[in-house]
């Protein structure tokens, strides 16, 4: 563990203990603010769980691997969320403990729109997208989809495989680079290694794809051309 980690977990090890004093003035109203529903995505308030609601949900859900649980504390933590890793004993009374379990549907709805892991359909997988941990918007392919009841409410997360960048050179050898206005961009056809963890709320829109091959525009390999103009100017 390096030195900023373990600052990190000092910090939060602090807090928690001050959040469950309740002998020293303001912690009630202090913990009753930071594990209010208020900051979560909007998504996550219109699914609503009673207690052997989200206890079904997990008892029939499959366990995320040591990785995958991590990923998902991680991205938690730094998004302002007070979780507990489930395995972190004891567990001082009413402390948030992220459960390991999740389930793993190929698909979601959000209104009208239909959002898919890559695999299950390759279309409705391709989206632009916020990462709230970095603050920039990306392109890339929904890998998986997670649902797990957290705080009486079932909250999703979708698993982003994005996709990875042409050296300059070659993204100058097509013509979008000039037309940025239609907003379209070539890219490998291969998408990055690199795993982001976002919400439901932090997509913006599907993209429109099309596989070119290699030898297009003078590139030596695969490339996607891609879209994000459906956004119709959302950020």
């Amino acid at each position: 563990m390096d030195l900023t980690m373990l600052r990190q977990h000092s910090r939060r090890a602090r807090l928690e203990a001050l959040l469950h004093d309740g002998t020293k003035p303001g912690t009630k109203e202090l913990a009753s603010i930071l594990n209010s529903s208020a900051d979560m995505p909007p998504q996550s308030k219109l699914t609503a769980l009673s207690p052997t609601e989200a206890a079904d949900i997990l008892a029939g859900a499959p366990k995320l691997d040591e990785a995958e649980y991590g990923g998902l504390l991680q991205y938690l933590q730094h998004t302002g969320h007070i979780f507990r890793h489930w395995n972190d004993l004891p567990h001082p009374p009413n402390s948030t403990v992220l459960p390991p379990h999740a389930t793993r549907p190929l698909q979601i709805h959000r209104g009208e729109y239909t959002f898919s892991c890559q695999r299950s359909h390759q279309g409705n997988s391709a989206v632009y997208f916020y990462n709230p941990l970095t603050h920039t918007h990306a392109t890339g392919f929904i890998e998986l989809i997670w649902q797990i009841p957290l705080q009486a409410t079932l909250r999703t997360f979708l698993i982003i495989r994005p996709h990875r960048p042409l050296s300059t050179q070659e993204e100058e050898q097509a013509p979008f680079i000039n037309f940025p206005g239609f907003r379209a961009r070539i890219l490998d056809s291969q998408p990055s290694n690199e795993l982001i963890i976002i919400e439901l709320a932090h997509i913006l829109t599907h993209l429109t794809t099309f596989q070119r091959p290699s030898g297009t525009y003078g590139i030596d390999r695969e490339t996607l051309v891609v879209c994000s103009a459906l956004d119709r100017g959302r950020r």
